[in-house]
């Protein structure tokens, strides 16, 4: 019976915490402590399965280990944070981070904290608070070894939200200041980025305005066009033109033309209808009422 209950508790002791992990991390996790679920044992089991890369069971082994209050310390704490992020577990990574901060706040582990909340912020979407994290970290920890790292994602917090111009001191500021550290390459090709995306808005800008100017100047000729044709077939354009023109001087009198003349010339009537036809039959309309006139004026 005692054998019995002492399995059932140990079901329940690796169920309870570790829930989360599927049946192939659990035998992975296993590995590092066989049938021994002891603390002690896990804890040092954690570190084992953190120096082989296995961040999964690293991560179920700390918690295991930290459950006993003999084995908590910033030391411990920090690699488990550290093992949510291998494994980009960035909830629990931020809540522990922060149970840390809280619990040691003295650490010389807290400003590498405070980067990793910031970090794991940016990574769970919420990039204000990562804004202000990351600000507060940079702001704290000038000579910090991850200064260069935070001032990336607080770029890449304005760069994903399309604030190119907020963005762009930072990554210059890598680039410029830090040259040496592994983020001076992606912030030299998110500035490229910008520079790149800079130069196509421009470009449109130029497009767009060349061609609203083009269509202005197109839609101006059209209309002169269609007024200059209305008046010419109206037998007025010479009042409209200006003085200095050829055209305000008028035909002369061999060149101008008799309204029989244009008659003669006009479309025959079974042609489809057009907007020029109908003007030119009122221009002839109009020469041959205005020559009535003139002869009941005797002239």
């Amino acid at each position: 019976m005692k054998i019995k209950l002492r399995i059932l508790a140990t079901f329940f002791c690796i169920f309870g915490l570790g829930a989360f992990l599927s049946a192939q991390e659990f035998v992975s996790a296993k590995n590092y402590y066989g049938e021994n679920l002891s603390p002690d044992t896990a804890l040092a089991n954690a570190y084992n399965a953190y120096a082989d890369g296995d961040y999964q069971s690293a991560s179920f082994l700390f918690r295991r280990a930290l459950s006993d209050r003999r084995n908590q310390s910033d030391g411990a704490l920090y690699m488990l944070v550290m093992a949510d992020v291998q494994i980009g577990d960035w909830q629990s990574a931020y809540a522990d981070a922060e149970y840390f901060l809280s619990s040691y706040p003295e650490s010389e582990y807290a400003p590498l904290m405070k980067y990793q909340m910031g970090r794991a912020l940016f990574n769970l979407g919420d990039h204000d608070k990562a804004l202000m994290t990351l600000g507060d970290f940079c702001h704290e920890n000038p000579d910090n070894m991850m200064y260069p790292s935070a001032l990336f994602l607080i770029g890449e917090c304005f760069y994903e939200g399309y604030d190119f111009d907020e963005a762009r001191p930072f990554y210059e500021c890598i680039v410029e200041k830090f040259p040496s550290d592994e983020k001076a390459k992606e912030a030299k090709y998110r500035l490229d980025s910008i520079d790149s995306y800079d130069r196509q808005e421009k470009l449109l800008y130029i497009l767009q305005q060349t061609g609203e100017n083009y269509l202005a100047s197109k839609e101006n000729y059209e209309k002169t066009l269609r007024r200059y044709e209305l008046e010419n077939l109206l037998g007025v354009r010479g009042k409209n033109a200006s003085p200095y023109s050829e055209e305000a001087k008028g035909p002369s009198s061999q060149e101008a033309v008799s309204p029989k003349s244009e008659a003669e010339d006009a479309a025959p009537v079974n042609e489809p209808f057009s907007i020029q036809d109908a003007l030119q039959r009122l221009k002839i309309s109009a020469a041959e009422a205005q020559n009535l006139l003139d002869r009941e004026n005797g002239r």
